[in-house]
């Protein structure tokens, strides 16, 4: 029974930010260096390829500075809503994966918050899915109805132009993809060095 003088509270969320990045004027340039650049296997990425070793990452290219800076932004405005101290971005990788594609369970070690830039997202294109962090201590638990208390995993769709940013500590993972193209640029964060 419930009364007025119930309070139900909401503690120990998970936060994840999406920011649109439709029109950004290096999309076009990103995509042709992305196209042209050698690629190879990624140990978590089945059906698809990722330059992932390569040394420095897209987005330390000169010709994408703005790229760049306007997802550090993003990271900066993501971090400060969470009151975590100042970071930046520290490596970075594009994957594109192929039809029945996934990308396996996962976390980032050694970074605070990661993100996922959707530049290429044609239809089809597989969805980025959280795990819920409290499944470990919740054995005993049975759900009479899903709410957002009680999922086991939520998911953000997978749209093109989409940056999604979250905790790099959320385990997260891709269902099947359902297309040839879709390019994902990923990359982890560190702290700023005083």
């Amino acid at each position: 029974m419930t009364t007025n003088d119930d309070t139900l509270l909401h503690m120990f969320p998970t936060s994840i930010m999406t920011v649109n990045m439709t029109g950004h004027p290096c999309k076009a340039r990103a995509l042709e260096i992305i196209d042209s650049s050698s690629t190879n296997d990624h140990v978590l990425l089945s059906n698809g390829k990722s330059n992932f070793d390569e040394y420095g990452g897209l987005l330390f290219q000169p010709a994408l500075e703005q790229l760049k800076n306007d997802i550090q932004n993003s990271v900066h405005k993501f971090a400060t809503a969470l009151g975590i101290f100042p970071i930046k971005i520290a490596n970075n990788w594009f994957n594109i994966m192929g039809p029945g594609g996934t990308v396996r369970a996962h976390r980032h070690p050694g970074s605070i918050i990661s993100g996922a830039y959707y530049i290429r997202a044609p239809e089809g294109s597989s969805s980025i899915h959280f795990n819920n962090p409290l499944n470990p201590a919740r054995m005993l638990e049975r759900a009479q109805y899903p709410n957002p208390f009680n999922v086991t995993e939520q998911y953000v769709t997978c749209t093109e132009d989409t940056l999604v940013l979250f905790p790099s500590w959320l385990e997260h993972y891709t269902n099947e993809n359902d297309n040839d193209s879709r390019t994902v640029i990923s990359f982890n964060t560190d702290y700023l060095q005083p």
